[in-house]
This record gives structure tokens, sequence and C-alpha cells, in this order.
């Protein structure tokens, strides 16, 4: 394995983990980082006016071929603006959060950040980050993917700007399906468990994984489930009245009883969806586009077999997106600068060249979705996946808002569900109990909200 491929794999593997813990008329243009004499000549009088030094923390971004990919942006931002100084760090994913927040009362200043939405909402509540759209033209949601670009607001500020998404898609063995005669992806909780039934009868394992993460997954796919219906109104929870969320529950326990689906889906991680997968212990599993990344190297010929779906709902059922954003913290000195910046990184040339380096991404702006390297991207394993997802960006959104309470409903919900899941209780109980808790958390938390 060369040392280039070994960090591209490592960088997949960790976007994996940040991804699912669970993002054109710019101000310096919107061209890449190849085109940078036109820019500049262009952009004189704002050269002058952009000034200062300002440092961008990427999230476990080091390492080839990224290194090279961001001192490329550094240069050409700091051509563009001679009165720049750009500062790149790369600061560990699990570490960002507590270092944005003990950076706002301290030296360790930052001025563009790279935040997934659940750290974005505890420092946004804090006061952390600055509200962007004083600094933006009025189109600047025009660029990028509608639902991504929403994921940036809290509290009706826009507090950050998408990045690199990923999105839900299904993943199956075709040769388990091939052995079971089973021709089409299920779209519904009877189809998937029909499918799995005859895929276990051939093979004698497993067939289906259902994803839990720590509970943000299962409290997604009742949104999606839900399809357009809200499952909390005002701060209540109303989903234990939905019959398709009951059934998405009951059926999952009838399928963990027959051995449908496997013991080890109890601890619910896409770790072990992906160890089953490379183990063909596995055979049908939703999961991002970033999921064969270790099944490539890991299993080559369980990749060989790998294909992409849709995902296991309707066509017309809203699917989850998950965002990296860019945001600019409260006590930049230079907001202007920073915010410029962050267009910049985010145009949609250098977009593409960054989802080509990293080859398990989606960008967010949507001249960069309709090149070829999406819309026409072979015939592999992952790009089958790629070309999946960037269609089902057409119906992704983020489902759940963000709110101060959401660490403790994605608790509450995993629990919840794995109790239900292994049969301690049943898919009634388990709604009734799972609704309580989310209106006694919103009530605690006196938060209004409906989605």
């Amino acid at each position: 394995m060369t040392k280039s491929f070994r960090n591209k794999f490592l960088f997949s593997s960790a976007l994996l983990s940040i991804l699912l813990t669970g993002c054109g008329d710019d101000n310096v243009d919107n061209e890449g980082t190849g085109d940078v004499s036109e820019d500049a000549e262009s952009d004189t009088e704002e050269s002058s006016e952009l000034s200062g030094e300002i440092t961008f923390w990427t999230a476990s971004l080091s390492g080839d071929p990224f290194d090279g990919y961001f001192e490329e942006i550094k240069s050409d931002f700091e051509t563009m603006h001679p009165d720049v100084t750009v500062n790149i760090q790369d600061t560990p994913q699990n570490e960002m959060e507590q270092r944005v927040l003990t950076s706002l009362t301290g030296s360790d200043a930052m001025d563009v950040i790279n935040l997934n939405p659940h750290y974005m909402a505890n420092i946004a509540s804090q006061g952390g980050l600055l509200n962007m759209e004083e600094y933006l033209d009025d189109d600047i949601g025009s660029r990028f993917v509608e639902g991504a670009f929403e994921a940036g607001y809290y509290n009706d500020e826009l507090l950050a700007l998408p990045w690199y998404l990923t999105t839900t898609v299904s993943w199956y063995n075709s040769d388990h399906f091939e052995m079971a005669g089973v021709e089409n992806v299920p779209s519904n909780m009877q189809e998937l468990y029909e499918a799995s039934s005859a895929i276990t009868e051939e093979t004698g394992n497993p067939s289906f994984f259902q994803i839990i993460n720590d509970g943000n997954t299962i409290m997604e796919k009742m949104v999606t489930i839900a399809n357009g219906e809200n499952i909390v109104e005002n701060g209540e929870a109303v989903f234990q009245d939905n019959a398709d969320i009951l059934e998405f529950f009951d059926t999952v326990q009838t399928m963990y009883s027959e051995g449908l689906i496997s013991q080890q889906n109890a601890e619910g991680s896409i770790g072990a969806a992906q160890e089953l997968f490379m183990n063909e212990n596995l055979s049908l599993v939703e999961g991002g586009i970033t999921f064969l990344g270790p099944v490539e190297s890991g299993a080559p010929s369980v990749y060989e077999a790998a294909k992409a779906g849709l995902p296991l709902n309707g066509d017309d059922a809203p699917m989850n997106i998950a965002v990296m954003n860019l945001a600019v913290p409260t006590n930049t000195e230079y907001p202007e600068t920073a915010v410029a910046f962050a267009e910049f990184v985010l145009n949609a040339e250098n977009q593409l060249e960054f989802a080509e380096l990293a080859g398990t991404v989606l960008p967010s702006t949507v001249e960069s979705l309709e090149d070829d390297y999406f819309t026409d991207p072979g015939d592999s394993p992952k790009a089958s996946g790629m070309q999946q997802g960037a269609q089902a960006l057409e119906r992704a959104r983020v489902l759940i808002p963000l709110t101060e309470n959401n660490f403790e409903l994605r608790e509450v919900t995993k629990n919840t569900f794995v109790e239900v899941m292994i049969g301690d209780i049943s898919a009634e109980e388990g709604l009734n109990q799972l609704a309580e808790e989310w209106t006694k958390s919103f009530s605690n938390s006196d938060i209004d909200v409906s989605f």
C-alpha cells in the first residue's frame, strides 16, 4: 500500500466517523485554485480592502494528499489578497468542539473552523459563531444544495456555510441478491422483511443491519418514514401515533428474533456493519457513500460484488444529509477576511477538486455536482455510490433541527430502540416510552420546536 493510498484510506475512515456522528458571485470570484491571475487582476479593489492574518482550522484533514491541496488554497488566496496571511492548522475531530469553546475566552484564537452540526449547536448556543449573512451576497444560498445550506442556520442566523457532504444510500451484496432471486432493492418494511428472509435462507447468515450509531440514525429514519408528517409538534412528541414508524420498530424486532438481523446489531455502529459486510455475514445495509472505504482494501472480492441503490424508502421520502461546515468565530479580528476566505474554499472548482481527492464525499455546490465526475462516474462500486448519493441529494436535508437537548434525545432513542429490537419491550411500549422522554426533554429545556 503506497503512502498516498494509505493516508487516503485513513482519511476515508476518519471522515465516515465524522459525518455519521452523528454541510458564484463570491467576494473573491467563483474560481478555483488553478486560475489565480485573472481573479487577482479583477479583484484589485477588494484585495486592497482585505487584510490581516487569519487561521483556518481543519478537522482531521492532515497528510497527503490534503496538505498539498490546502497549501495551494492558501497560496492562491494570498496571491489574490497580498495583505492577507493564511495559517492552516489541523485539529483532531474529537478535540475540535472543546478547543473552539476554550478559544472563545482564551488566546488560542482561530478565524475559520471546520465543524459538524452537532458541535456547531453547542458553540452557537454560547454565542461563539458569527452571523455570516451581513458579509455575504443575498444570493449566496442559490450556489449550494438547498438542504446543506439550510443546515447552517441556528435561531434564524446563518452561522455556517456547507462544505463537504454525504447522504444515505443502500449497499448490497449483489451475489447474495442473485442467489436468493431478489431483483430489486426493497423500498418499504414489508419488502425488506421478504428480501431479508429469502437471502438468509440461501446464505444461512443474517442479511440486514440497521445502523444505530449514537441514536441519530434512528431519529433521522423516523423523520424519513413519517414522510412529511411532523414527529414533534410544538415541543411534544407525536410519533407514537404514526403507524409507519410503529411498523418500523415492530418489523426490526421481528427480524432480529428470526435471525435476519445479527445479534451484533445491538451495538449498532457503522464499523460493526462494515466488518459483517466484509465477512459476508451481511447482505444489505443503509449507509453513507463512505461505507465501502475499508471494504475495498479489506475484502476485495466482496467490494467487487457490492452495489449501491437508492435508500430503503419511497422515492419521495426525505433523506438525511450529513454536512461538514465552515464557520467563523465571533471573536475573529478580521471577519470580512475570514468570511471571504471561507467563500473561496467553498467555490465550485475548489470543492470539486477536494471531492476528487477525497473520493468519498460530495461537494455542496450545485455547479460542482453537475460535473461528469458525479453524473457519469463509471462502473466501480464506489462510483455507483457517488452517483446514487448525488441523486439522493435532490431530496436530502438535515432532518433533525439543532437543539440544545440533541445529545439527550439521541441517547434515549438509542437505548429505547435497542430495547425494542432485542425484545425487552414491545414496539408500542417502546414508542410510548420514547415519546414521553422526548416531550419531557423538550419541556425541561423550554424548547418549542416542530419537525
